[in-house]
């Protein structure tokens, strides 16, 4: 009978062992809101925009680094709308982002894990307008006062229950987004600086 036992527990314990190895590859969906707004700065002026709430969408894709270690690294692709309000005008720019983070997964039970992440990520300006009392104007190209790169640091962390994942984090971009000798008036005069700024929660599910 002792036997049986011995030989029972060990294979349970094989089993669980084998539940615990890390997933090879994690691929997901996400969507959720931003919270975001511009920090100015220049020769006379400091300070920051109200904030503007937005919306993202994309993929995600986690990629396992090192087998029996749960490091991975973290990419995808995301469209994401941010921007800010000043003096009554609304920026909407709309951007393609790319991560790339590194995240550890750290399990709390069988079904449970909480995922810390942090790196960086590229967006691209794909469109956008400023909105005014009056009218609407470009934020991109020949008419428009932005930059189309924007590169940013990303910190926050995820909570996995199952196959459901809820994460928040934070942006802090790296880049001058004001076009060089950009001129608007829907900004204070002396400007010299734009930089951007997001809060970010997000609902998502991975395969």
């Amino acid at each position: 009978m002792k036997p049986t036992i011995l030989i029972l527990g060990a294979l349970l314990l094989m089993t669980g062992a084998r539940a615990q190895k890390p997933e090879k590859n994690l691929l997901g969906v996400r969507a959720g809101l931003e919270v975001s707004y511009i920090r100015a700065s220049g020769e006379y002026v400091h300070g920051t925009t109200d904030p503007r709430l937005g919306f993202r969408l994309g993929v995600a894709d986690q990629i396992l680094l090192w087998q029996g270690m749960p490091l991975y690294l973290e990419t995808g692709v995301h469209f994401a709308s941010r921007g800010g309000r000043y003096a009554g005008t609304s920026f909407r720019p709309m951007y393609l982002q790319v991560p790339l983070l590194a995240t550890w997964r750290f399990r709390l039970g069988n079904r449970v894990s909480i995922r810390p992440f942090a790196g960086v990520c590229y967006g691209v300006g794909i469109g956008g307008k400023a909105r005014t009392r009056e009218d609407w104007g470009d934020l991109f190209g020949a008419t428009g006062f932005l930059r189309r790169s924007d590169l940013s640091l990303r910190a926050g962390f995820e909570l996995s229950i199952r196959r459901i994942c809820l994460s928040a984090g934070f942006d802090a971009g790296c880049l001058n987004l004001l076009g060089q000798e950009a001129q608007t008036p829907l900004l204070p005069a002396g400007i010299s600086q734009l930089r951007s700024r997001s809060v970010i929660c997000s609902i998502g599910y991975d395969f």
